[in-house]
């Protein structure tokens, strides 16, 4: 079969659909396409198991369609129209998969297979009257999340494959060309002082500027690992983030060595550079992604809107920070009430401390903090990854255990939704969850409310008048209002929106989700209070 798999985002997002990929080469004789944003085209050069690749100009066709004259969008029309007809004598592919939930990625998808009726649509699509369509209850869930930065228990590897149905793969890259990596290393050397015992990697920037951990901070720690260690930063980024080592630059003392390779290189000799490093630390970026996945360690600083759970390093023993703040991780389109504390907060000290960790020195004391909430990567049983709290001492603190109650509750969900009868293993989080009465309380009035409506559903079914539709549809408003105003089960609301929409054309489709919906709360519910 040919699969085609659609991922317009960035470059991080970008790489992260190599498991995806694996996994599904690994499923059968496939031939795979990805068709990615012309300017990440070279990114793929790290993803192995490609057959094809399809840039899309999607830059110069949306500049034609914001233009707002109508020659412009035909232009744009009859570009895009060209576009397709070209890829699909190229490729001709028996799916489409779509990875980017943009109302514009969705219509890709939808034209891509108007060219062969035979063609199926997986993931996020558009049904044949242009409303949204989403093709299994991960893609649902995944969409629905998004909203909301406290339901999002699981990294974004493991959602992309759990939309497919497929296997847990490692996260694995294509080694960059060994002549690059020895121009890399020459290139080090050079420039590095005498005494220098290697190179610990400095992503200054993020794709959001709240997203920055301070630059000021990053100038202490490159004095701290240059008289401690004696290794040396290298500074890297895009040539629009130069300003942030200018930034730098009059922050850091002058007798402490660093090498500016920002902006200076392409996404293969940012890999070749990467692969002579000791450690990478960086922001959540495309950077960390790809160190990830070359087996360099690296120390993620997760500030703002980013969040461990669902962009973490999918990796073992990788580490991240977080900020010990009641307000972190902040919803997208927020206003910060704190001056954005949180890119000062974790000191270069604490930094330092994990880096030391990273390498080896594991009686490192960074654990003991106030600053950070520090997580290591693990694999659990079921192949999903997970954050294991280096924080934590005795007792887990009531985010993380929320967290982890919720990666059990969902996936069993969505399991039940998407497969007859699937094979599921549930891990305990360390074995050290503890119970969440509240939210056992909140979720008996839901699966009273969830009764009510499956009742009421019911009836519809067998007697379909006025009156039986009036009583069904008001069971599914009170629920749908009690989700709405939780304060746990907020990302369960979400999802039950998503699911009742697409749902709705057939009443036995709903009331078998209702049931499924309602048996696995109940259990759920069991977990909660017998932990």
């Amino acid at each position: 079969m040919n699969y085609t798999i659609i991922n317009l985002t960035r470059f991080g997002d970008l790489l992260q659909t190599a498991c995806t990929i694996a996994a599904l080469k690994k499923s059968g004789n496939h031939k795979i396409s990805l068709i990615c944003l012309e300017q990440f085209a070279k990114a793929t050069s790290f993803i192995p198991n490609l057959d094809h690749i399809a840039p899309f100009k999607g830059t110069t066709l949306l500049k034609h369609i914001s233009l707002g004259d109508f020659n412009n969008w035909c232009t744009a029309y009859q570009d895009l129209k060209q576009w397709i007809h070209t890829y699909n004598q190229e490729f001709k592919p028996d799916y489409i998969i779509n990875l980017t939930p943009t109302p514009k990625c969705r219509l890709l998808a939808r034209l891509l297979a108007l060219q062969n009726p035979q063609i199926q649509q997986i993931g996020f699509c558009v049904d044949e009257f242009g409303f949204t369509n989403n093709t299994n209850a991960w893609t649902s869930y995944t969409q629905a999340v998004t909203q909301i930065r406290g339901g999002s228990p699981y990294n974004l590897i493991d959602e992309f494959r759990s939309m497919l149905s497929l296997a847990p793969e490692k996260y694995v890259l294509c080694k960059p060309n060994q002549e690059l990596c020895q121009n890399a290393l020459s290139f080090l050397k050079e420039n590095s002082p005498q005494g220098c015992q290697g190179f610990i990697g400095f992503q200054l920037g993020a794709s959001n500027a709240i997203r920055q951990w301070s630059i000021n901070n990053f100038a202490k720690l490159a004095e701290l690992i240059w008289k401690q260690k004696r290794l040396v930063p290298v500074l890297l980024g895009t040539k629009t983030e130069l300003h942030l080592v200018e930034n730098f630059q009059k922050h850091i003392n002058k007798d402490i060595p660093y090498i500016n390779f920002c902006g200076k290189s392409t996404l293969d000799e940012l890999g070749a550079m990467l692969y002579n490093f000791k450690a990478l630390i960086s922001n959540d970026t495309g950077t960390l992604h790809l160190a990830t996945g070359l087996s360099i360690p690296v120390i993620g600083i997760y500030l703002a809107t980013a969040q461990v759970w669902d962009t973490g390093p999918y990796g073992e023993k990788q580490l991240c920070l977080e900020p010990m703040l009641d307000c972190h991780p902040c919803n997208f389109n927020t206003t910060c009430q704190k001056n954005y504390l949180c890119q000062k907060i974790i000191s270069a000290e604490t930094v330092y401390s994990a880096l030391c960790y990273q390498l080896g020195e594991k009686n490192s004391s960074f654990t003991k903090n106030n600053e950070a909430r520090i997580w290591e990567g693990f694999f659990q049983e079921d192949g999903f990854i997970n954050y294991n709290p280096l924080h934590i001492t005795n007792e887990i603190d009531q985010r993380t255990n929320w967290m982890q109650w919720q990666r059990i509750l969902y996936k069993n969900i969505l399991a039940k939704l998407q497969q007859p009868n699937p094979k599921i293993t549930n891990t305990f989080f360390n074995k050290i969850l503890v119970p969440c009465p509240q939210a056992a309380q909140e979720l008996e009035k839901i699966l009273a409310f969830l009764l009510l409506a499956r009742e009421h559903a019911t009836l519809f079914s067998k007697l379909t008048n006025t009156k039986t539709q009036e009583n069904f549809l008001a069971s599914v408003q009170r629920l749908s209002n009690f989700l709405k105003q939780s304060t746990y089960f907020l990302p369960l609301y979400l999802l039950f929106e998503q699911l009742l929409q697409e749902k709705a054309k057939d009443i036995n489709e709903l009331i078998q989700f209702l049931d499924v919906l309602r048996t696995e709360l109940q259990d759920f519910h069991s977990l909660l209070m017998q932990s």
